[in-house]
């Protein structure tokens, strides 16, 4: 395993303002760095390997984990931890498209997907990196937020305020079958559209790094119930969850251009610091597509 180098943090406080009819707790008075602050904070939270086998990729192992109600495969893309960490690992879980017409979600997560395949393998860590970029497919195959059966999927969960028969969903089930065998370090779920990073006040140390590296602002809540949320349930096992709201636009062509904005927010989350070749952007290969 090659030495890396390693990472700080920042800090700033919280005010509350109105989005669309729901009440976001944000950033105040200076929610954003400047460019040249960020810069700095990007450079101090970068890590790199000493001599780099760029012809040893990381290879992203595909594993199918369940099957939907209407029988499509639940597929996590997987990047194993070193081998000489792998019995300490820590999984760290991204997930998108819960909710089947939050477009953007699914697409964002497979350029993140792709790019981690472009890494040299020696940038693995500690860290097993599980991603989901497409939660529930049978709402994405019909643009919709539910589920075949008409099940809000994040709504599905045996929290103390969820539904008696939770899980009531295959694809919910299946997800806590996979989480049984890789128990979750943290996790970060990916929604649309209110353009925040939303945590719990005890996990401000996950969800402030994705906001300035995002130039997201942060938030305590989306002011409506959520009862049988993946948010109280992880919370109520002490799991660290991070709710990434991504900007409004759910076409397609816009997708590269919001994925440029949380992409290093991703690494870091994922890695516990930014891969230095993560630096540079490939949006006009995207753009192009």
């Amino acid at each position: 395993m090659r030495r890396r180098r390693g990472c700080t943090q920042v800090i700033r406080s919280i005010s509350c303002v109105l989005v669309l009819g729901v009440t976001i707790a944000v950033g105040a008075a200076k929610p954003y760095l400047s460019a040249g602050d960020y810069a700095k904070y990007v450079q101090r939270l970068t890590c790199s390997v000493e001599d780099p086998d760029h012809d040893d990729k990381i290879r992203v192992r595909k594993l199918r984990y369940g099957t939907s109600g209407k029988g499509r495969a639940l597929i996590a893309h997987i990047v194993e931890p070193a081998k000489s960490l792998s019995d300490k690992a820590r999984n760290v879980y991204v997930i998108g498209a819960q909710h089947g017409d939050e477009r953007n979600t699914k697409i964002v997560l497979e350029y993140f997907v792709r790019e981690l395949a472009t890494l040299s393998n020696d940038f693995r860590n500690r860290r097993r990196i599980i991603v989901i970029p497409n939660y529930n497919p049978d709402g994405y195959k019909r643009y919709h937020r539910l589920n075949a059966s008409n099940i809000d999927l994040n709504r599905d969960f045996p929290s103390s305020d969820g539904h008696e028969d939770a899980p009531r969903a295959s694809e919910t089930a299946a997800f806590m079958k996979l989480m049984e065998k890789y128990p979750a370090y943290s996790m970060y779920n990916i929604h649309q559209p209110f353009r925040v990073v939303l945590y719990y006040p005890e996990d401000e140390s996950f969800a402030r790094p994705f906001s300035l590296l995002s130039d997201y602002p942060l938030g305590t809540g989306v002011g409506y119930p959520t009862p049988g949320s993946l948010g109280t349930y992880m919370r109520e096992k002490k799991v660290p969850i991070i709710t990434v709201e991504l900007a409004r636009h759910m076409k397609a062509a816009v997708a590269p251009y919001i994925y440029e904005e949380i992409r290093l927010a991703l690494y870091y989350s994922a890695f516990g610091c930014i891969p230095k070749p993560a630096q540079k952007s490939r949006i006009e290969t995207y753009i192009a597509e």
